[in-house]
């Protein structure tokens, strides 16, 4: 089981967007897509995304027993 130390340095706020852009490095497409609650952390994750780059463009319930996600999209480059 990792330390405290280990983990704290895995909720670094920069962890996240290097793992992000590290997925999107190789990829060719010109946008990415993603959907994200937009109830999750109390708004965070979805400010997050934005300051990203990445707009809302409509919402989407993938099965009656998910939450209404909002669909983001962003230029890859």
């Amino acid at each position: 089981m990792p330390g405290i130390d280990e983990r704290a340095r895995w909720r670094d706020p920069g962890t996240a967007r290097r793992i992000h852009d590290a997925l999107l490095a190789d990829r060719d497409e010109a946008y990415v897509s993603l959907m994200v609650n937009p109830a999750a952390g109390g708004g965070k994750v979805h400010r997050l995304y934005e300051t990203w780059g990445y707009a809302d463009i409509g919402e989407s319930r993938p099965s009656a027993a998910s939450p209404v996600l909002t669909v983001m999209i962003r230029a890859v480059r």
